[in-house]
């Protein structure tokens, strides 16, 4: 009689599933969200620009004087 040894069929190793990039996806969708609602609720309570901004100078050439009853 023969003895005979067997060995298990190994299957190959499945990779496994990562599932952390959904939560994650999701928290950083979430925060971009909120900071742009922030921003824009931000930019909407600041005053309007009032007339011409400080620093720009505005050149209004004024003709020169002639002469009198023309």
């Amino acid at each position: 009689m023969v003895a005979t040894i067997e060995v298990p069929a190994s299957r190959p190793a499945r990779p496994r599933r990562r599932r952390f990039p959904a939560p994650i996806t999701v928290g950083v969708a979430l925060v971009l969200a909120v900071t742009l609602i922030l921003i824009a609720v931000w930019r909407g309570l600041a005053p309007a620009p009032a007339g011409h901004r400080t620093g720009t100078p505005i050149v209004a050439p004024h003709p020169a004087p002639g002469p009198p009853g023309s």
